[in-house]
Formats: C-alpha cells, structure tokens, sequence
C-alpha cells in the first residue's frame, strides 16, 4: 500500500511526481534493465545501506493500483529486501513504457564520471580519519584498486597533475591513428606498462595511457 507524500512539479512527458513508501511486495523490477552488477559490488551495496541507511529513493511508475515497476533502483531495492526491509521510499512517476524506458537510460548515464585526481585524493583523505576495513567494505571499488588508492606512499603533487591533466585535455579536435611494428617482446612490455598506468590512474582508454607514459618520460627528461 502506498502512503501519499508531496506531489512534485507538473512534467510534459511525466505528469505529477509524488514521493511515497511502497511496500516491497508492490514492487517489481522491469524487464529491461541493462544494469548489471557483480557480486562483490552487490555485497558492498548493502553494505553501505546497512552503514548509512537508504539514501537514495527507488524510481517507479505505477503499473495499476498498488502495483508498481522500478525504473532505476532495482540493484539497491534487493540489497534493502536482503536487509529485511519491508518499505521502501520511492519517487512515483507517471510514464508510458517508452518514457519510462528512456528514464531508465538517463539515470543510468547521466550521473557522471568521477575524476580519477580528486577521488584518488578523497579516498586518502577518508582513510586518514576512518578504519580502512569501513571504507572496504561500503566504497564501490575492487579490494586491489582500493589498497592501491590507500597504500600508495608516494608524495603526489596534486596540482602539478591537474595542470598536466587540463593541458592534456587540449587540442582534442583533431585525432591521427598511429601503428608501430615491434617486436613480441617490446610489444609485452608496452602492454604491461599501459595496464599499470590505466589501473594507477583510473583511465580506462590505451590512448590515455599511452599519453601518460610519453608525458611521463618527457617530463623526467
């Protein structure tokens, strides 16, 4: 059953936008959700629910009365059930399959990318000040990324990389495509070095690794 709460702007494409509790077993997730996660990053879902409680409301649409279909949330909506919770507080939208199917994207992409500089920097500054077993447990990175974000010791000139990032990030319009012939064994070593850098910083491009290395070297010239 859901409890009425306050009623949002009128949207074109939504209607009214109402914040209620729904009881879980009114809920039901959407056949389309291409979100997936896996099971260490599904553990530390609730794990952060069980430690700050359930921050973030379900998105939904109601299907016919007191029935009603996640639109973004279903990941955080089974780590609430495996916690025991009964209720949920969700925002209910108003939404053609089409809309809700368009939501279900937005939500999903246009959260944003963290910058790999500023988290590296706040991770540190929070295992400064909270046990690192908490942070593990709650943060959503691999065990390896995050004691590498910890561990490393190495006195970084957090201004000197911004600058070298935002010069980086220059002249971006024009692209050329490189191809070297090498031989299998320097081949291995350029791949070895690429991963380190993407795993290090945070980049998930070969270019930008590539990028990083060749300022790197120039740089200790």
């Amino acid at each position: 059953m859901a409890q009425g709460g306050w009623m949002g702007p009128q949207s074109e494409a939504l209607g009214q936008i109402a914040a209620r509790n729904v009881l879980s077993s009114a809920l039901e997730p959407n056949p389309w959700n291409p979100n997936v996660m896996d099971p260490e990053m599904f553990a530390k879902e609730v794990e952060s629910i069980r430690e700050f409680g359930f921050v973030d409301p379900l998105t939904v649409r109601e299907l016919e009365s007191d029935r009603f279909q996640i639109i973004d949330g279903e990941h955080r909506w089974k780590a609430g059930i495996s916690l025991g919770m009964e209720a949920f507080p969700c925002i209910v939208v108003l939404a053609d399959d089409e809309t809700a199917k368009q939501l279900t994207i937005v939500l999903n992409e246009t959260r944003g990318t963290a910058d790999a500089i500023k988290m590296s920097k706040l991770v540190q500054e929070l295992a400064e000040k909270r046990d690192q077993a908490q942070l593990a447990r709650v943060l959503p990175f691999t065990t390896e990324k995050l004691r590498s974000m910890i561990t490393d010791t190495d006195p970084i000139d957090w201004d000197a990389l911004r600058d070298r990032r935002d010069k980086m990030k220059k002249d971006r319009d024009r692209w050329v495509e490189k191809v070297y012939r090498m031989p299998v064994d320097a081949a291995k070593v350029i791949d070895d070095a690429v991963e380190k850098v993407k795993s290090e910083e945070g980049v998930e491009q070969e270019w930008r690794a590539l990028e990083l290395i060749a300022a790197d070297a120039l740089a200790s010239r």
